[in-house]
């Protein structure tokens, strides 16, 4: 049953990383269902607390998502730079533990986002900051929950 959860963890991680370039909420859903899949297995190492904290910016992310009143159009090619940047960010700072993940991340959004106004040649800042935080934060929370099941992974196994 423990390789069942193992399993069930990985695809779920894997279907988050697809989700957060197309449905921002549901990447986030998929990737703490799959991080709660891997401490289940016994092969991450994953404590109660962490999760219950990203249990928390799990729901902040599906609440914003809901409580929006009109959805925000954003073009599908600057939410592939954004999310592009932060699924970046996040492999450079898994290395650096949570704390690394998070922050790497959060400047991959950053920097994704500043390449895809360089190349769109978009010079409205506040729709690019409206951009960041609604398709930014659920990638953030994605990926960062996707690295932190690496992390588990690795620090299960005496890799990391």
């Amino acid at each position: 049953m423990d390789e069942f959860y193992l399993i069930s963890g990985a695809l779920l991680m894997s279907a988050a990383i697809v989700l957060a370039f197309r449905a921002a909420s549901a990447g986030a859903v998929a990737a703490y269902a799959g991080a709660w899949a891997l401490r289940a297995s016994g092969y991450a190492s994953l404590s109660s607390r962490l999760l219950l904290f990203w249990a928390i910016a799990v729901l902040i992310v599906v609440s914003i998502d809901i409580v929006r009143s009109a959805p925000l159009v954003i073009p599908a090619r600057a939410r592939h730079f954004i999310t592009g940047g932060a699924l970046a960010g996040m492999a450079s700072g898994l290395m650096f533990h949570q704390a690394g993940a998070i922050i790497c991340s959060t400047a991959g959004v950053l920097l994704g986002l500043g390449a895809y106004m360089s190349l769109s040649r978009l010079r409205e800042w506040r729709l690019a900051a409206r951009w960041a935080v609604a398709a930014g934060l659920p990638a953030v929370v994605t990926l960062t929950l996707v690295a932190i099941g690496i992390q588990g992974i690795l620090a299960k196994s005496g890799g990391f």
